[in-house]
């Protein structure tokens, strides 16, 4: 629909231009009819009752003259037009009344492109002999929109918490709002300064771009949520999606990165930054990571813990449980590291086992399976252990034990584990 409008608008422009240069008296004489339109649309809107319908129209019909349109006074009638229509139905809001919340949102929005364009235009107007003109719109629309900026959030959260209507459009009508409010801070008009509620705003902003999947906004507002502690983990988060639904893998993954050593305990960081290294197979170049954050800190338990989780697909068995050692002595109530742990050793034994010749003598085959076993009973405490720390989450045991109690020959409890299975 704008795109029809902007084309209907170029074409009056077009036409226009056109009278001016075959009848430049006939255009003079509209010109000068024009002037008197936006004079009077300036008379009705100083009336105490006036008619806004008439004004508009007055305003409509002149903004088709560059000539007026390179002075601010219709920028200021345009503006005016719909703040009056703002205040009136912010009146209702303030006697108890329902207004019509629609109307009294769009009409504050527009009042902020007309005066953003009314002192963009004052700032560089001249008179007919080419002398800057008086400011004079300046101050007073200055204080009305600084008064005013907060109902720009209004608006949006209206607009963005929406039941009735289509979803999406119900988004991006909010995300004008937060947009307007969050880019007002730093308009030459307003220099906004010690907002609070920017870094709110931004936060809401980015979520509304990644509901439209408009990740361009996402990308434009994350960042200033970051800078906030309350919303700083889902900046990073927003952020890092967006790149990744617009494919720029590199940007993801280093956006993941950071958030791992911001938010170590986030389980979205370091989920997706392992699920990336899993399905491209990546181990090295995740363990490279690994091995530095372990290095900045060597008692995060965490890191420790994805380090032994990385050398475990490497198939770095020794290094894996050195680093899941040092995940459980840091916090020996760490489930997963015990868990991981045991099957390390579950998993040395049966590369024990693989790699023994099959015409072993009776005696040295039972010397070779007692060593076997030795890695059974290393991996036997970090299972139990995981049973007495996560008894519901038996997949993290249960097979687990299952294997040790059988090489072990441990009948009792080999019995109750297969009641369980």
């Amino acid at each position: 629909m704008k795109k029809v409008l902007f084309s209907i608008s170029m074409l009056m422009l077009s036409c226009i231009v056109a009278m001016a240069q075959a009848d430049p008296k006939a255009y003079a004489k509209e010109l000068k009819q024009a002037q008197k339109d936006v004079k009077e649309a300036q008379r009705e809107l100083a009336l105490a009752t006036s008619d806004l319908n008439k004004a508009q129209m007055l305003v409509d019909g002149a903004m088709k003259y560059p000539e007026i349109t390179a002075q601010p006074d219709i920028w200021n009638v345009a503006g005016t037009i719909k703040k009056k229509i703002f205040e009136a139905e912010l009146q209702k809001l303030y006697l108890k009344q329902q207004p019509d919340e629609e109307k009294m949102y769009n009409s504050l929005y527009d009042v902020y492109t007309n005066f953003f364009k009314c002192d963009e235009v004052e700032k560089t107007a001249v008179d007919k002999k080419g002398r800057p003109i008086k400011v004079q719109y300046h101050e007073p629309n200055k204080k009305f929109l600084t008064e005013n900026r907060a109902f720009l959030i209004n608006g949006g959260v209206k607009f963005f918490n929406a039941q009735e209507g289509d979803e999406v459009a119900n988004k991006k009508n909010a995300l004008r709002y937060f947009a307007l409010y969050i880019d007002s801070s730093t308009h030459p008009m307003l220099g906004v300064q010690n907002d609070t509620m920017l870094t709110m705003i931004a936060y809401y902003a980015a979520l509304g771009g990644m509901h439209i999947k408009d990740y361009k906004t996402t990308l434009k507002y994350a960042p200033m949520a970051k800078t906030d502690p309350k919303y700083s983990d889902k900046g990073y988060e927003f952020t890092a999606s967006a790149y990744r639904e617009l494919g720029d893998t590199v940007k993801w993954i280093a956006e993941l990165q950071e958030g791992v050593k911001k938010f170590p305990n986030s389980n979205y960081f370091f989920g997706n930054l392992l699920d990336y290294y899993n399905t491209t197979h990546k181990y090295n170049e995740a363990l490279e990571f690994a091995n530095a954050m372990v290095a900045h800190n060597p008692n995060d338990a965490f890191m420790q813990y994805v380090k032994g989780y990385l050398c475990q697909n490497l198939k770095k068995y020794d290094d894996a449980i050195t680093a899941y050692q040092a995940a459980v002595s840091i916090n020996p109530d760490y489930a997963e590291a015990h868990s991981n742990l045991g099957l390390v050793y579950c998993q040395q034994a049966r590369d024990y086992q693989d790699a023994l010749p099959s015409n072993l003598t009776n005696a040295q085959y039972k010397k070779e399976q007692e060593n076997m076993k030795e890695f059974y009973r290393k991996a036997k405490p970090h299972y139990e252990k995981t049973r007495q720390l996560k008894p519901d989450q038996t997949s993290m045991w249960l097979n687990g034990l299952y294997s040790i109690y059988y090489m072990l020959n441990m009948g009792p409890e080999l019995e109750e584990i297969e009641k369980l299975m």
